[in-house]
């Protein structure tokens, strides 16, 4: 797996043909009711956010996007999508965040990475709960369907960080 920092264009493409049940998960958290709109709106967001990572085959197209940002201090959120190929790069990804992202949070002073997802997308959150996250609650109606969400998190104290490499965070 090759990672760079995310373009529009990296993070519009990744979004436009993202997995349907990521699709399902990230419109009922937002105004867009199609693709398009959907992929414009993160595309424009996300690439302005820093630390959003485009994670690509070896050829260099984008399958998932990552990103990490501070929403108040010691305290990230994480998201993240992908298209169907994600299996190609699905045990990179994973030492991606286990080895290099959640570390470099740590290092960063980060006490709390926390993500919301959609509840019975039950893949996702066996992955999460494999990165080190911990479900914490039920947001019950968060969507804007009436959805419920899953709140899952890494706490500094609750949660060990599994190894410590070089990246680092802004």
């Amino acid at each position: 797996m090759i990672y760079r920092d995310a373009s529009f264009a990296d993070i519009y493409f990744t979004a436009l043909n993202m997995r349907d049940r990521d699709f399902d998960e990230i419109s009922a958290v937002s105004f867009c009711e199609d693709r398009e709109s959907l992929a414009i709106e993160i595309g424009r967001v996300w690439s302005t956010s820093g630390n959003c990572l485009a994670c690509c085959s070896n050829d260099g197209k984008p399958i998932a996007i990552l990103n990490y940002v501070p929403i108040r201090p010691g305290v990230w959120s994480m998201g993240l999508f992908a298209t169907n190929r994600i299996k190609q790069i699905g045990l990179s990804l994973t030492k991606l965040v286990c080895y290099d992202i959640i570390p470099a949070l740590d290092r960063a002073k980060a006490h709390r990475v926390e993500c919301h997802s959609i509840d019975g997308y039950d893949d996702v959150h066996r992955w999460l709960e494999f990165c080190g996250m911990r479900k914490e609650s039920v947001i019950r109606k968060y969507g804007k369907n009436g959805e419920d969400f899953i709140n899952f998190a890494w706490v500094r104290g609750n949660m060990s960080i599994p190894f410590q490499t070089s990246l680092e965070v802004h």
